[in-house]
């Protein structure tokens, strides 16, 4: 899979090749995260997207549901609440007007069927039906002159809001606005809002990735928009599912979910624009589930997990559990320790050990990691070296990496030779340019990766060594 940024962040223009392992260092500052933000904004818009195409637009005909009530005068709305308590046994009735919590009990696979039988009930529905109650309450509440001519101009706008809804979840059957508003909202929300330079005079953002000779994804953004010539926006997506670990702590955090606050427009897509979940946000939802406990023993018995079973367990020898609503760790001993205590370096192994016991690592998952290296011993970086090339190895699955380790890329170098999948590795390193960053590929020729590490060593080494030994140590 090829991805090509121009004018993203600080990115000038580049393509990465992403099958296999892809390994991208540079400066801070240089864009390397902007690479999987990228990539996993796309990903992430399309995975699984019908399913949650079909909770959005039932959510969204919920809400819209809501206000039905608000078209008619208040003493009516009551009287309709009363009616569904007495004479009628209408439940979409009811749900819409009497008990606004069973509409969150719709099933929404059955939305289109409800919204039949509420309309249907509606325009059936007749002001003699409602008045069931005493004359005087009808004064007393001021609307003695409302008549069946007022009702029934309510009911036909109450009646014309219903078939808007039922316009507006039908209107995407091929679920192409759904999808190409669900990439825009991914990528503002990764990049908070600011995904074209800022610096730059230019807000035009282009984006594509390609599998071979397949088309994936075409974007083009100007000032946070499409662009009106950007008519073929997705085709197929190479992955099934995506993960960005790039924070430890994701692990021992407690799952809300956060949504955004947004006004639902009928001119819109059905797309819950408050869906678009960060990737921390993302991770934490995932892993957040509970596990059986015997999940990573069978694991265990497959032969195709043998390295990278070792290889976490020399680790984190033993499994997670979930007592009293709270989740622990209990190793081999019998010991147990809660997630939250587990070393900062720890966290990052029981992350990629969750994911495969859950199943949720495969062939078509493109893995993200930002400098996972970061809190881990030079012994334990070797070890996430390994296993993360074992991935790719024995899982098959795609890992995009980003480090400023020259320990933790050796070990990379190293375990790609040894497991031989250096012909699915790919090296690409930062170069600064006036306007930007471009990031070359330099399979060829690792040094120069390493000779960029080395420098900030040699020029403290050699502050040490005058510091130390005095000047004539340099003669």
């Amino acid at each position: 899979m090829q991805l090509s940024i121009n004018n993203v962040g600080i990115i000038k223009a580049s393509t990465i090749n992403v099958d296999g392992l892809t390994v991208v260092t540079g400066a801070n500052n240089s864009g390397k995260s902007t690479i999987g933000k990228t990539a996993y904004a796309l990903v992430r818009a399309v995975e699984d997207y019908e399913t949650r195409a079909a909770f959005d637009r039932c959510d969204y005909a919920i809400a819209l549901l809501r206000d039905i009530p608000s078209l008619f005068p208040f003493s009516i709305r009551n009287e309709i609440r009363s009616l569904t308590k007495t004479a009628t046994d209408d439940n979409s009735i009811k749900a819409v007007f009497g008990d606004q919590e069973l509409l969150k009990k719709i099933d929404y696979t059955n939305i289109d069927a409800f919204l039949e039988v509420f309309q249907k009930a509606l325009q059936s529905l007749t002001l003699g039906e409602i008045r069931t109650h005493e004359e005087s309450i009808w004064y007393f509440l001021g609307e003695s002159k409302y008549s069946e001519t007022n009702f029934e101009s309510d009911k036909a706008k109450a009646l014309n809001a219903i078939s808007q809804i039922i316009h507006q979840i039908n209107d995407d059957p091929d679920l192409k606005k759904y999808i190409k508003e669900a990439i825009r909202s991914q990528l503002i929300t990764e990049f908070a809002g600011q995904i074209a330079p800022v610096k730059s005079s230019s807000s035009l953002v282009t984006i594509d990735m390609t599998a071979g000779e397949k088309d994936c994804f075409h974007i083009k953004l100007k000032d946070g928009k499409y662009s009106e010539d950007n008519k073929k926006i997705f085709e197929w997506s190479p992955y099934n599912n995506v993960f960005y670990i790039d924070d430890p702590y994701a692990i021992e955090d407690d799952w809300h979910l956060s949504k955004k606050n947004s006004q639902l427009d009928l001119s819109s897509s059905f797309f819950d624009t408050r869906m678009s979940l960060t990737h921390r946000e993302h991770l934490k939802f995932k892993i957040k589930a509970h596990y059986d406990e015997n999940v990573w023993e069978k694991v265990q018995t497959n032969k195709k997990f043998k390295h990278i079973v070792n290889c976490l367990d020399s680790i984190l020898p033993g499994s997670f559990i979930s007592e009293n609503d709270s989740e622990y760790y209990q190793g081999i001993d019998g010991s147990k320790l809660k997630i939250s205590n587990l070393a900062t370096g720890s966290k990052m192994f029981s992350i990629l050990k969750k994911l495969i016991v859950e199943g949720l690592i495969s062939d078509r998952t493109l893995l993200i990691l930002d400098e996972p290296e970061c809190h881990l011993h030079p012994e334990w970086q070797n070890i996430f070296a390994e296993i993360v090339v074992l991935l790719v190895k024995e899982m098959e699955c795609h890992i995009l990496l980003t480090t400023h380790s020259q320990n933790f890329l050796l070990a990379l170098d190293a375990y790609t030779r040894k497991y031989n999948i250096k012909d699915k590795s790919n090296f690409y390193q930062a170069s600064q340019e006036n306007d930007g960053t471009v990031f070359k590929n330099v399979n060829s020729n690792l040094k120069a990766i390493y000779a960029d590490f080395v420098q900030a060593f040699s020029r403290m080494k050699n502050i040490y060594d005058e510091l130390v030994y005095g000047e004539s140590i340099n003669e």
